[in-house]
């Protein structure tokens, strides 16, 4: 039961109001914070007893006095929340609360609303456009104004690289398209359009999805400032899939052939020469030229022990390549890389392996610095010098066009290929995933499994590996 009550303390002339409420899981009582004489109190008691007398009969009765019309409306709209079974003291307090003060609380709302509509006017005059945004925002990742989300490091060189393409190939859609690109623009109809141009203009799907990817990062910082109160690019529908391009992997054996040639021995260089096959003489000569300088041949076996590293740990570039003999910890009698790796922030110890302590040994354990387009063309040569030139028959893309790449096995060398055949080396080996993302770091068997380079009938027995798990979980065949 809900009730309007009045209270007289000590020698008090007036009644302190306050809303009683008993029932079967709330008893309290709530003070209204207004005190009234005897008299208006008698009046307002007879107001409410004929408001609940009519209201009972299905009709109403207009209530000249205005506090009373109050604690009418407060009684009744309390009633309503006790018979649907939702009266709470919070629920009770906001009640009150809204009834007694609603003209205050509309003063201040007003209030608010005409603050914010001047603030946002400010910011209109202030915002810049989408383009100058983009400049903005590429400066700051310069700079150190802006870091990475969720962490006090700096934005990468690489990553930067990336953001400065973006805006080159954006600013290239504009022109072709002869339009200006503003906030008001970011649509659907603009990512069709966009997503379009970059197939009429031969990009492939993952370089596609790329872009969207960073125009997505940068809208998203936008949104947050609040230079955009448009979320068309927050759809699902704003973002194209990547897909699995086919990369190669460098078997156990070939990894083993990387590791014993003798990248100094200028005489036996020059023996592996000659038995290159399909190579034009002008690639041969080349060769033959760049390895006859020792600091040249010194190079490359710079980059094949950083690149070997890479096989060992199984890290991306920016991780592998800064290895050094600090990060090797003894946990139960055997040795780990202990390492944060850059991009996602994971700690990670990877077991050592292979002739990795030999290998920072012999750079006094610190790999040397090589930036990674070099680094790509140095290991490149590294694979021609072992005779790696059969076909790699790759999948490849360009637009909508998919064929068999004609490129060689060596041109297909890439750092990243380090960190794909340690994982399906590992895997071929008979290592469990969940052993093999502890060192990655993916976060999801599923990632990995696509990450993995298997032929169909390696993935069959994969599978079949899976459908075998679940039956033994289940206790049934499948």
């Amino acid at each position: 039961m809900v009730s309007i009550i009045g209270r007289q303390y000590g020698g008090e002339e007036e009644v302190r109001l306050s809303v009683r409420i008993y029932t079967k899981d709330v008893h309290n009582g709530i003070a209204l914070g207004i005190s009234v004489d005897k008299l208006r109190w008698q009046l307002i008691q007879q107001t409410l007893k004929t408001a609940k007398t009519a209201h009972k009969r299905g009709t109403s009765i207009f209530i000249e006095d205005t506090l009373a019309s109050k604690l009418w409306q407060i009684q009744k709209d309390l009633s309503i929340e006790e018979k649907a079974g939702t009266l709470t003291v919070d629920s009770a307090s906001n009640t009150i609360n809204a009834v007694l003060h609603k003209d205050e609380i509309e003063v201040i709302e007003k209030k608010k609303a005409e603050k914010e509509k001047m603030l946002q006017a400010a910011r209109e005059l202030n915002k810049p456009t989408l383009s100058q945004y983009i400049d903005q925002y590429i400066a700051d990742c310069e700079s150190g104004a802006r870091l990475k989300r969720r962490s006090t490091s700096k934005i990468s060189p690489a990553t930067i690289k990336g953001y400065k393409t973006f805006r080159n190939v954006f600013a290239d859609y504009q022109k072709k398209r002869k339009k200006v690109v503003d906030w008001e623009n970011v649509t659907l109809d603009l990512y069709f359009d966009l997503k379009n141009f970059y197939i009429e203009q031969g990009y492939s799907p993952n370089t596609i999805a790329r872009y969207m990817r960073t125009f997505k990062i940068m809208l998203n910082a936008a949104k947050e400032l609040h230079l955009t109160a448009n979320d068309d690019f927050q759809s699902s529908r704003f973002s194209v899939d990547w897909e699995e391009v086919d990369n190669i992997y460098i078997p156990t054996e070939r990894i083993n052939e990387m590791c014993n040639i003798d990248l100094m021995d200028h005489a036996s260089l020059l023996k592996r020469i000659n038995n290159i096959n399909n190579v034009c003489a002008e690639e041969i000569n080349s060769l033959i030229e760049f390895i006859s300088k020792e600091s040249h041949r010194r190079m490359l076996d710079n980059a094949r022990d950083i690149f070997l590293v890479g096989c060992m740990i199984g890290q991306r570039i920016s991780d592998y390549s800064r290895v050094d003999a600090d990060m090797i910890e003894e946990m139960m009698g055997k040795e780990f890389i202990h390492l944060t790796q850059q991009k996602t922030g994971k700690e990670v110890y990877i077991p050592v392996l292979g002739n990795l302590k030999e290998i920072l040994q012999k750079h006094h354990g610190r790999l040397p610095h090589i930036k990674d387009s070099k680094l790509n063309e140095r290991i490149k040569l590294v694979g021609l010098l072992l005779g790696w030139t059969e076909p790699a028959n790759i999948n490849a893309q360009k637009g909508m066009l998919s064929y068999t790449s004609k490129k060689k096995f060596y041109e297909c060398i890439v750092t990243h290929t380090a960190r794909r055949s340690f994982a399906t080396n590992a895997y071929k080996s008979g290592v469990p995933l969940s052993a093999i993302m502890a060192v990655t770091g993916h976060s999801t068997e599923q990632m990995l499994r696509k990450y993995l380079k298997l032929d169909s009938k390696e993935r069959a027995l994969m599978a079949a590996a899976e459908f075998d798990k679940v039956a033994k979980a289940s206790g049934t065949s499948l």
